[in-house]
């Protein structure tokens, strides 16, 4: 008797997720706060895990789910005597309707904050921001206290349907707290009601620690300020121009007596370089500490304003050189006069502007043609004369206005036996892009396309979802990063050599693992690899303590 193939799966990455997923105790503790119905054949934690691997590997509609439950290693990847057939779309919309109802923002921050014990990362610096997503159909719901799915303007300003996502996570990207909210909850309102909401967070998982909060400039309010001083956090933002406190913090820097920091750099190589300058003021009864920083690198809108600006000017002067000359004065009174209202309406930034009145003398014009021989009349008339020049000294302080901002900040200058200046101050606000980095996942259409289901608690449920999905990718990506180093870096695909790698450029290094499901002359099923791992694979696996075990 022969040995028969059953089954082969193209496993990938995914047996790697699901390692991880199992490592970090996330489905006892969903089947914890979402109790197991006896009647259900599969779990609340069974549904989670499937979706998580759907989302990572590129997602399906739930519709069709069950089909693809077919094409993977179910009882491997998940736990066995799992069946396909059970994971159908009703099946899998009564889960999502019972995660809502055990309150799914309760058990995703619980999963979260699990996740921050069992990895040991610190929590001492957060980052938080939101965004929208766009979504499709009609959503009704019986309840008013639902999701509001709301049409509203995104930050392209585009004019669409929406739900909001408010992340707010470390260094790394791991997400600590994430929301799903109202497509049009502004900014000022999520950030004091979030800081409230992540202190209680931290209390019930017995953290009283400070810690300190980092937000974009929506968080300069006095409703945030005071919130964040309840919460036990600090706070470091970005002033707004229009503040009065930034406009003089910005006017001050700009006196000749201003003793700026020495040029740094923040980044290994090749990154923009930076002044500082520190002041203090109060803002809404509370003390602040004002960074002002200059950078090396022009906000590229702000450098396209600056060069359309110039090219405005400089159109402009032209224009007045010609209109001046085309209209001369009889009288040198008139053109004086007309020079000094000239003089105190122009005020170029950007060029350097000279006016004289000019005397000319020319034959007088008159009516038909002149006698033979006759001596022409000679008249006087007088001309403004302009002169333009371009100002480069001037150009070059008006880009250097344009590359500063204000950082704002309640961060004592000690704070945990380390020095928290200025430098230091701007080092933890460019983290910001973190919680930028993940919008960019949450709205990558490979791991978050369009959200087909018909009530808005669903909706509400597959984006929290997305957010354990994320949180488990950069774990994921965290992990990896921990073992590479310039000395020793990663080989990608293309033979790229990567020392900061992506959790997708590591995906890729095992998107062709394939599982090959053997049934032997004795009824037993085996798993085989389809061919034996790259030495990149097994490196990666042995650092993350796996080995081909989680395969086969």
């Amino acid at each position: 008797m022969d040995v028969r193939i059953r089954a082969i799966y193209e496993s990938s990455y995914l047996n790697i997720i699901s390692a991880i997923f199992k490592d970090l105790g996330l489905p006892q503790l969903i089947d914890r706060l979402v109790p197991v119905d006896p009647q259900c054949q599969t779990r609340a934690s069974d549904v989670v895990w499937l979706l998580i691997l759907d989302i990572l590997s590129g997602r399906q509609a739930l519709v069709h789910l069950e089909r693809w439950a077919h094409e993977i290693d179910l009882p491997k990847l998940i736990r066995p005597e799992l069946q396909p057939s059970w994971f159908n779309d009703d099946a899998i919309a009564r889960h999502l309707d019972r995660l809502y109802d055990a309150n799914i923002h309760q058990v995703i921050s619980a999963c979260l904050v699990q996740i921050y014990k069992k990895e040991g990362i610190p929590l001492r610096v957060f980052h938080a921001d939101t965004t929208d997503v766009s979504v499709y159909g009609t959503y009704e719901s019986a309840s008013p206290d639902t999701l509001h799915i709301a049409h509203g303007y995104n930050r392209q300003h585009r004019w669409q349907k929406q739900i909001g996502f408010g992340l707010i996570g470390n260094e790394d990207g791991v997400p600590f707290y994430g929301d799903v909210h109202d497509g049009n909850l502004p900014d000022k309102t999520w950030n004091p009601e979030v800081l409230s909401r992540v202190h209680e967070q931290l209390k019930q998982a017995k953290i009283e620690d400070e810690w300190i909060y980092v937000a974009d400039s929506a968080a300069m309010t006095k409703d945030t300020l005071a919130q964040t001083k309840a919460a036990n956090a600090f706070l470091i933002t970005r002033g707004p121009s229009s503040l009065r406190i930034v406009k003089t913090a910005l006017a001050e820097a700009d006196a000749r007596d201003t003793t700026w920091s020495d040029p740094f750099s923040l980044a290994e190589k090749n990154g923009a370089t930076y002044r500082v300058w520190e002041t203090a003021s109060m803002y809404e009864g509370h003390p602040v500490r004002l960074v002002v920083v200059e950078s090396s690198a022009l906000d590229q809108r702000k450098g396209k304003t600056l060069e359309k600006e110039r090219a405005q000017e400089a159109e402009f002067l032209h224009e007045e050189q010609a209109r001046w000359e085309r209209h001369p004065f009889s009288c040198r009174e008139d053109a004086e006069q007309a020079l000094a209202s000239l003089k105190a309406s122009l005020r170029p930034r950007f060029h350097r502007v000279e006016a004289v009145v000019e005397e000319i003398v020319r034959p007088k014009k008159r009516r038909g043609r002149p006698k033979k021989g006759a001596e022409p009349e000679m008249e006087t008339l007088y001309i403004l004369r302009l002169s333009v020049e371009f100002d480069q000294d001037a150009w070059e302080q008006a880009r250097r206005k344009a590359s500063r901002f204000v950082l704002v900040t309640t961060v004592p200058e000690e704070w945990k036996d380390r020095r928290m200046d200025a430098k230091e101050i701007l080092k933890l606000y460019k983290g910001q892009i973190s919680v930028e980095m993940n919008f960019s996942f949450l709205k990558d259409p490979f791991f978050t396309d369009e959200i087909y289901v018909k009530k808005p608690e669903r909706v509400a449920v597959l984006g929290y979802l997305f957010l354990l999905a994320l949180a488990i990718y950069r774990v994921f990506q965290r992990r990896v990063r921990q073992f590479i180093t310039p000395e020793r870096p990663l080989k990608g695909v293309g033979g790229r050599k990567l020392t900061r790698p992506t959790g997708q450029a590591i995906f890729q290094l095992f998107w062709y693992v394939k599982v090959v499901l053997l049934e032997l002359p004795d009824g037993k099923i085996q798993r085989a690899l389809g061919k034996p791992l790259t030495y990149e694979q097994r490196r990666i696996l042995q650092e993350l303590g796996m080995d081909e075990s989680i395969y086969v």
